[in-house]
């Protein structure tokens, strides 16, 4: 038995401080566990405002209909259509339409390019680990790419898989693939 003392000595303290660590988790969870909210049945309207104040919310009534912004925007978009067509039918124009003025040559013409608006650059982030393909979806969503396997095929050939820099880029809509390259391995 005094062999063994020391190993029951060893065993016994093992047994009461698990005991003790065991408790102090439980206690821990009980605490954690515990709702301090109350019932919101059980509040008084006053006490429910306050509650949503602190979390900057707004408290309605049953009956009250609420609307989402976009309903609200579509509501006043129907209602201002319907009184532009109610002005329009009540106030007829007498004025005569214009014959458009038949052109002098024969030849076809070509829309000028400079009456459209110049495309607005497009913003994209490239995050770390982002792979090629992810790039190629994200480029091509985004209508910056036209052809998602034709980046690939040219981004793999110029081994860029490696060398694409993090960061945010700014580029066009229906950009060259090599100009896409070229800015994706260059500093943004």
């Amino acid at each position: 038995m005094i062999r063994n003392r020391s190993f029951l000595f060893g065993l016994g303290s093992g047994i009461v401080v698990g005991a003790l660590i065991l408790q102090l988790a439980l206690i821990g969870q009980g605490q954690a566990g515990v709702n301090n909210t109350e019932d919101p049945s059980s509040l008084t309207r006053e006490q429910l405002e306050e509650a949503a104040d602190e979390l900057q919310l707004k408290v309605y009534d049953a009956a009250t209909e609420v609307m989402t912004e976009e309903e609200w925007t579509d509501l006043k978009a129907s209602e201002n259509s319907s009184q532009s067509t109610g002005n329009a039918a009540s106030e007829p124009e007498v004025s005569e339409p214009q014959q458009p003025a038949a052109p002098d040559n024969k030849e076809p013409t070509e829309p000028e390019q400079a009456s459209e608006p110049a495309s607005e650059p497009i913003s994209y982030r490239v995050i770390n680990g982002a792979t090629l393909t992810d790039v190629a979806d994200h480029l091509s969503a985004l209508h910056v790419i036209e052809d998602r396997e034709a980046f690939l095929k040219e981004a793999t050939k110029q081994k860029i898989n490696k060398k694409i820099q993090v960061g945010t880029f700014q580029f066009t809509e229906a950009e060259s693939i090599d100009s896409v390259i070229q800015k994706l391995i260059a500093e943004p």
